[in-house]
């Protein structure tokens, strides 16, 4: 019943629209080559166009006798007859609105703020009009991305370069850089293993003296690949990819990629997995799998360690075996049990795990903790999602408090101030102390390097082939 009540409320909008009558506002549209007068009326356009009824309301709106007189150019005739006619009755009729004029009927009805429209248009340039915006998304990709409110297409087009980007580039050799960090620019690629396929094929395919054998490439085929790929290597997208989708693309293809941007990609994909409750499983983290701290974290402590801030290893790279001495659960909390297991340890790192949040804390001794020490090769450091804190000491870098466990500077970390199961973070204020669920300490241990004897085969191998491997790790 409520159906037929509203298809005839409809018609009879409809008859409102067609006769005019009683129009109270003339809408001019159009340049003045192609420009066109509707009239309408006030309370319709009011009641069902955001745009207009703010227009309305303000000093824009100019009179002319008794009518009210607004003035667009930049919406076409024909856009804003079907427009206006969905303002009446509540339908958008798409006949003769195909291609390029259906796609800015969507503009058009976004300007105007008709959001109950905007859905119904997305779907039809999707579905309907799928040629046209497949030769062209391309050319309009950046307005689309600009438009938050075209998120059906947004997300339509993003899944469909991620599963195949033939279907949006057609052939290899319609695609080209530009085009490429554009896509990445504004956020319409998803990067997966099918995306860089094509990029790095894409590459290859520029260069016709490479072959499909990359173990037979010589030094100017890798440094040729190289120059050709960087251009088109999407850095956004994959600022955006997880730890296990970055590791598995990207990792294996460092030696070709640069290294200042791969290096600064790398140290924000590492802090990105640096709270409490972040878990990686693969064969390198297996040491790692049931402990405070991930591959993640100590890769970047062994950086560290080395002074290498802004230059992290690889995780498979990392030159240190850490190997647990305590984990507080199992041996205690207690300040004389850390002093009784590691007072003669050099090399130790210590975390503890927040128990109010998914932050950890932690510090890395070169020296032993019998003795104050002076020293600039000690730090500090916080980890939480997306944060990777590092402050290194210098003077009282290690201190031996009585009723403490290990102690970073005068006010860096200190642990179980008075034998309590808490921490005191860049702090010396007991009130200011944050409670843990669990501590580890590890000692340092250089892994065993490799022969000079297999190094130097390999070495004068590669050379006798003037050749490049490509290190997968």
């Amino acid at each position: 019943m409520s159906y037929h009540l509203l298809a005839k409320l409809s018609r009879d909008l409809n008859k409102i629209f067609e006769t005019k009558a009683y129009y109270d506002v003339i809408i001019r549209v159009g340049d003045k080559g192609d420009a066109k007068e509707f009239q309408a009326h006030s309370l319709i356009l009011r009641a069902r166009v955001p745009y207009f009824h703010q227009y309305l309301q303000s000093n824009q709106a100019k009179q002319e006798y008794d009518k009210i007189v607004i003035t667009s150019h930049t919406i076409s005739p024909a856009i804003f007859e079907i427009i206006l006619k969905y303002i009446y009755t509540g339908r958008l009729e798409f006949l003769n609105c195909v291609g390029k004029q259906a796609l800015d009927l969507l503009f058009a009805a976004d300007d105007l703020g008709l959001e109950e429209a905007l859905g119904q248009i997305q779907e039809y340039l999707i579905y309907q009009q799928k040629d046209w915006m497949n030769k062209n998304f391309y050319i309009y990709h950046k307005s689309i991305y600009n438009r938050k409110s075209f998120s059906t297409l947004q997300n339509h087009y993003t899944t469909r370069i991620s599963f195949n980007p033939l279907e949006v580039f057609e052939a290899p050799n319609s695609f080209n850089p530009k085009i490429l960090s554009s896509l990445d620019e504004v956020g319409c690629l998803k990067l997966n293993e099918n995306t860089w396929g094509f990029i790095v094929n894409w590459a290859k395919l520029q260069i016709p003296t490479l072959t499909n054998q990359v173990t037979k490439w010589n030094k100017k085929d890798w440094e040729d690949f190289k120059e050709t790929l960087n251009p088109c290597i999407p850095w956004k997208s994959i600022m955006n990819l997880n730890w296990n989708e970055f590791y598995d693309l990207l990792i294996s293809c460092e030696p070709f990629l640069p290294t200042e941007k791969f290096n600064a990609v790398l140290l924000h994909q590492l802090k990105k997995e640096c709270s409490s409750i972040s878990v990686i499983r693969s064969p390198i983290s297996f040491q790692f799998n049931e402990t405070i701290i991930n591959i993640c974290h100590a890769t970047l402590i062994s950086s560290w360690i080395d002074k290498r801030d802004l230059t992290p290893y690889l995780p498979a790279d990392i030159p240190y075996e850490f190997r647990l001495v305590i984990r507080g659960r199992r041996d205690g909390f207690s300040p004389d049990t850390f002093h009784l297991k590691c007072g003669n340890l050099q090399k130790t790192v210590v975390v503890f795990k927040s128990s109010k949040s998914t932050s950890i804390y932690g510090g890395y001794n070169p020296l032993d903790w019998k003795f104050d020490h002076t020293t600039s090769d000690s730090f500090i450091f916080h980890f939480d999602y997306d944060t990777a804190d590092l402050t290194r000491l210098n003077r009282f870098a290690i201190q031996r408090r009585p009723g403490y466990g290990p102690c970073f500077g005068a006010e860096g970390l200190l642990a179980f101030p008075n034998g309590k199961r808490s921490i005191l973070w860049m702090s010396n204020d007991n009130s200011n102390s944050l409670p843990i669920i669990d501590y580890e300490v590890y000692q340092i241990f250089e892994k065993p390097k490799r022969s000079t004897n297999l190094a130097a085969s390999s070495s004068s191998s590669n050379n006798s082939n003037n050749c490049y491997t490509h290190r997968k790790r």
